[in-house]
């Protein structure tokens, strides 16, 4: 796995998806009403949402995209899901542990793209299943 981002890239500052949706406004709704990013930017063409260090480009369009979905690391999955199930959000994959070190849940936007949330498990104190350590 790659090391965990640093606040000083060498130079990659951040990556972030363009989606091609239909209604750029309604995902830009639920962006902003459902999963609680910020919406400043944008018309019925092309929005920016974000929120901390992530952002979402949506861009209107019909090429849907096909077999993708985005993922977002997050410091406490348990606490996003809490904060986003109240207000509607369609949680496709249940929260849970993984075999492969991750807690994360799943959810559809209104436009079919699927998010998954998650965050490093971390047990015992000791063993570290972090991005930051897999590669040390």
């Amino acid at each position: 796995m790659p090391r965990a981002p640093t606040s000083n890239p060498k130079q990659f500052v951040q990556g972030c998806p363009v989606l091609h949706v239909p209604d750029v406004v309604v995902a830009a709704t639920f962006f902003r009403d459902v999963l609680g990013f910020q919406w400043d930017f944008g018309d019925d063409a092309y929005a920016v949402v974000w929120r901390d260090n992530s952002a979402v480009h949506l861009c209107r369009g019909s090429a849907l995209p096909i077999g993708v979905h985005l993922f977002q690391w997050l410091q406490d999955v348990d606490a996003y899901h809490a904060e986003i199930v109240p207000r509607g959000a369609n949680v496709t994959v249940p929260l849970q542990d993984t075999p492969y070190g991750l807690r994360e849940f799943a959810v559809q936007t209104p436009t079919g793209v699927s998010i998954v949330f998650g965050q490093d498990i971390h047990r015992d104190g000791n063993e570290d299943l972090s991005r930051s350590q897999a590669t040390t």
